[in-house]
């Protein structure tokens, strides 16, 4: 695939769609409890995520069909959720199954279901009739997640994407050299994956711990899902980490939340121990990144002058847009 390198650097010209269709963290697991209903955003939708008495977790589209009450003001019943205005009750799969006065409900309307899964200690749910991917594979139940708020950045969610994969960068504002030559690969249509090893030539805080856990040699995999999910699993020799973020297009730019892993261990608070030492070198490392990025015009006919880059760029023209019939 080759990229069409647009005759500009604006938003609505860079290449690839501007609201992928995929998986999107939506909250921590932790802030949905049973009964309990939340309003998020997912890639340009307003979605409904609820927990069921039950435990079990539905998203439906945000609005009532019958005359668009909201439905995060909404009130859980069992399985079901009840519309504030006029107590209809729609499942999790949006059937209507209860309208006061009605004995037959059966061609009444009900909100659309998004697919929605519980991994990584938070909520995805996919901005579409149904799944077109999985959500990556991590590492299964061996390890425990912390999932932060989000923090919004003033540029588009592709040159957010370009920024990890920037090799240049890597070197000259997190201080890092590359060992050996990058490796990448697109196992399939919905991901593309870069392997590379890096040693430290910073001298800060965060810096030496990285030097001292690793012994000068960080081997790294970053693989981006869908274009709105990025996993970083970086082996430290000592240690290792596994860091997922999660890219959502809003209005003001992409909103940007992380979730950081650590491995159940057998000593008690063990694991919350690597969890606050994990997110305080990942921030450290993402602190120098967001802010810099803000307003950011991303010039591609520059970025196609990168192998790796250019391997990005080719990614995300095959990547599905998020189209007008998804947002009825």
């Amino acid at each position: 695939m080759v990229v069409s390198v647009p005759a500009g650097r604006f938003p609505a010209l860079l290449p690839g769609p501007s609201r992928p269709r995929s998986w999107y963290l939506v909250a921590p697991s932790a802030a949905l409890r049973p009964g309990q209903t939340l309003g998020v955003q997912v890639g340009g939708q307003e979605v409904v995520v609820f927990r069921s008495q039950e435990g079990r977790v539905h998203a439906l589209s945000a609005h009532c069909p019958h005359l668009g009450a909201h439905l995060k003001h909404g009130t859980v019943q069992g399985e079901l959720l009840r519309c504030p205005l006029h107590h209809w009750s729609f499942d999790g799969g949006g059937r209507c199954r209860a309208a006061p006065g009605r004995s037959d409900v059966s061609a009444l309307p009900g909100p659309r279901a998004w697919p929605v899964e519980e991994r990584f200690g938070g909520v995805l749910v996919f901005n579409g009739p149904e799944a077109l991917f999985p959500p990556p594979d991590l590492g299964g139940g061996e390890h425990v997640w912390n999932v932060g708020p989000p923090v919004t950045v003033g540029c588009p969610w592709l040159p957010l994407a370009a920024n990890s994969f920037d090799l240049e960068h890597l070197r000259t504002v997190h201080h890092r050299e590359l060992w050996d030559t990058p490796a990448w690969e697109t196992p399939d249509r919905y991901t593309l994956r870069l392997r590379y090893t890096s040693r430290v030539i910073g001298t800060g805080a965060s810096d030496r711990l990285m030097k001292a856990l690793s012994g000068n040699r960080i081997r790294v995999e970053l693989a981006l899902h869908g274009g709105t999910l990025m996993s970083v699993k970086s082996d430290l020799g000592r240690a290792r980490g596994l860091l997922l973020a999660s890219l959502t297009p809003v209005a003001e730019g992409t909103s940007v939340r992380l979730a950081v892993a650590a491995r159940r261990g057998r000593i008690p608070g063990a694991a919350a121990l690597v969890l606050k030492v994990s997110r305080w070198l990942y921030t450290s490392f993402l602190r120098r990144d967001l802010s810099v990025l803000d307003g950011m015009r991303f010039n591609v006919a520059t970025a196609t002058a990168d192998p790796v880059m250019r391997q990005l760029l080719d990614f995300a023209v095959g990547l599905p847009e998020d189209g007008d019939d998804a947002r009825r």
